[in-house]
């Protein structure tokens, strides 16, 4: 059986977040997974928090910036025998919604558009590729609102940091709409360690192979309460 979390913060990117990418891989590799997403927050906020480094505006001083936290976890795994995927938490502009996009690799953020500025998860559909996965995020979260089923591909039924009643709604709207379910950790510090993710009795070796999973379906969500 193979661990894996879906939904983890940086400090190297995330002003909210305690813990360096590296030291993510350790824990979680302590904590029996075998692979970890990174999905940084890709919001408006990350362009005021580090206003200072991508001043110049350019596209690929930003996605440097963006990924940092995700290529120090990288390195480590690489160093410990642990896997890491690129992801995103993107929130457009003009909402306060987030979406979580899987199946992605580091040169897709080079080539899309600033995903945050887009309009719409319709919109953001359209840009990804074609194997990219939208799940909507923790969607019963004070002032956020379930968006139309048929622009994402599943609902995060567990989310670590989120109430249970709420996760419990989640998972009555996703099975509604016979969406599949995710789980994640939120991590964001020490204390959320290994709350969610999903295990599979299949090893995930690349962002295909996590895709393809979620589409078949073919895993167990973890939930720590």
């Amino acid at each position: 059986m193979y661990r894996y979390d879906l939904h983890i913060h940086t400090a190297e990117c995330d002003k909210v977040a305690a813990v360096g990418g590296a030291e993510i891989v350790r824990l979680y590799k302590d904590a029996g997974y075998d692979g970890i997403v990174i999905t940084d927050h890709y919001f408006a906020l990350f362009f005021d928090w580090f206003k200072d480094e991508i001043s110049t505006g350019k596209k690929e001083s930003i996605i440097n910036r963006y990924l940092r936290g995700y290529y120090s976890a990288r390195n480590e795994a690489e160093k410990i025998g642990f896997t890491v995927f690129c992801g995103a938490e993107v929130r457009l502009d003009n909402t306060i919604n987030d979406y979580l996009v899987y199946g992605l690799e580091e040169r897709d953020f080079y080539e899309l558009p600033l995903l945050n500025r887009l309009q719409s998860v319709k919109e953001l559909s359209a840009v990804l590729p074609d194997n990219a996965l939208i799940v909507q995020a923790h969607p019963f979260r004070n002032e956020m609102t379930v968006c139309s089923p048929h622009n994402i591909f599943g609902i995060e039924g567990y989310n670590g940091g989120t109430e249970k009643f709420r996760n419990e709604m989640a998972k009555i709207f996703a099975h509604h709409y016979n969406k599949p379910i995710t789980s994640g950790s939120d991590f964001h510090e020490v204390s959320h360690l290994a709350k969610g993710g999903i295990i599979t009795n299949k090893k995930i070796k690349s962002h295909i192979d996590l895709v393809n999973i979620l589409r078949s379906g073919e895993y167990r969500i973890i939930e720590s309460d």
